[in-house]
């Protein structure tokens, strides 16, 4: 095949194209205009149904992609991605039918049947497996807890144990979490958090810990041999069971943090500086609606910053989040060159609060130096974000 596709290449240059990682090759609905012979790379092929991915397979060099649509004329029923750099060969409907019409007649008659059931099939796939998430998420961790159980100090992974989850019933970190908390409410599961911290170093090079967050989660079965029993009971009786319907598109504040390679203290404050758009953030519909309700009207009528503490400057960007009078005043006292060496190193929110902090005319003159900074000494750099640091904290009290 690999050859074969290497003869038609020689062909027809200008129909390979070439698809970055991440990148949507077609989408579902769409027109069924184009079929594509993997050259080089992988493709994955989904369902988006219910708002949720539901994966059908991957394709790789010497497979092709997209050509039910074009035989049978009908919208894509599917969605194809791109899982890494990929190269494919473009076949419109003219080619694939000429390509059909040189095949034996029983290859043909054997083609269109085959479209008519993948058709079919198509119509068939759901979302997910279970009715019940909820009873199907305790049958999982049971049979994990029976795979390990070895006495009173077994346990399970929670990250290991959500993979299986998610591999097997197609459901979110968001709606396994939702599960498991009402477990432990119930008293079903027992949840335990190992914490760790980031290690941050300050300008000085001292080293402090950072922001706490939960390192590692195990889950025990107080009750093994009654937990599915219970289990079964409370899916049965609950007459207000929950929807965990949610898009495995979208993914929650945790990992959004690791995947930037931070933490969710980190990325709410950027949130809260405006350092990242709100549209890229969702809030589960449910689960938020309850929130709402528990802390009432008048909480969400008026945003008041939390007190400013020393822990919270660090680092020029840190003055986002220190009041206008505060900077205007340290900025009086450092002068000119030393503004335009924050400017310099600032990051762009700050930056701008630097300068709206300053008159249009001394504005000028500093942007001006600070464009002229182009080889800025570390050490001075330094010396400087420390002298404006201390000088806030001394006005704000937060010093003796």
């Amino acid at each position: 095949m690999a050859q074969d596709i290497d003869r038609f290449d020689d062909d027809t240059d200008s129909a390979v194209r070439t698809f970055p990682k991440g990148t949507t090759i077609f989408r579902e609905g769409q027109a069924s205009d184009v079929a594509y012979i993997i050259k080089k790379g992988r493709v994955s092929i989904y369902r988006v149904l219910n708002n949720k991915r539901v994966r059908l397979g991957e394709r790789g060099p010497g497979e092709m992609v997209g050509e039910m649509g074009v035989i049978t004329a009908d919208p894509r029923g599917s969605n194809a991605e791109a899982l890494e750099y990929t190269e494919a060969l473009a076949c419109d409907k003219r080619l694939l039918q000429t390509m059909l019409l040189k095949s034996p007649r029983p290859v043909q008659l054997l083609t269109g049947y085959l479209a008519d059931r993948v058709r079919a099939l198509s119509g068939q796939i759901t979302d997910r497996p279970s009715g019940d998430p909820f009873l199907a998420v305790c049958r999982v961790t049971h049979l994990a807890w029976q795979a390990v159980a070895r006495g009173e100090k077994s346990q399970l992974d929670y990250a290991e144990l959500s993979r299986t989850i998610k591999d097997i019933l197609l459901l979110s970190q968001i709606e396994i979490d939702a599960i498991f908390e009402r477990l432990a409410k119930l008293h079903l599961v027992a949840i335990t958090d190992i914490k760790g911290n980031f290690p941050r170093k300050n300008i000085l090079g001292a080293t402090k810990p950072g922001p706490s967050f939960v390192k590692e989660r195990s889950v025990r079965l107080p009750d093994p041999d009654k937990f599915l029993a219970v289990a079964k009971n409370v899916s049965r009786d609950s007459r207000d069971r929950q929807d965990f319907g949610v898009d495995l598109e979208f993914c929650d504040l945790g990992d959004f943090a690791r995947e930037a390679g931070s933490s969710p203290d980190v990325i709410i404050k950027k949130i809260g500086y405006g350092e990242i758009p709100e549209k890229l953030f969702f809030f589960h519909k449910s689960a938020s609606r309850e929130y709402i309700d528990a802390m009432g009207p008048e909480f969400f009528r008026q945003a008041r910053r939390p007190r400013l503490t020393a822990g919270d400057l660090e680092r020029i960007d840190d003055i986002t989040a220190v009041d206008n009078a505060t900077l205007q005043e340290a900025f009086s006292v450092l002068g000119f060159h030393k503004v335009a060496v924050l400017a310099a190193m600032a990051g762009d929110a700050a930056r701008d609060k630097i300068y709206k902090n300053l008159s249009k005319k001394i504005a000028g003159v500093v942007r001006e130096e600070a464009a002229a900074l182009a080889n800025l000494d570390d050490d001075e750099a330094s010396a400087v974000e420390q002298e404006l640091l201390e000088r806030v904290k001394t006005i704000k009290g937060l010093v003796s």
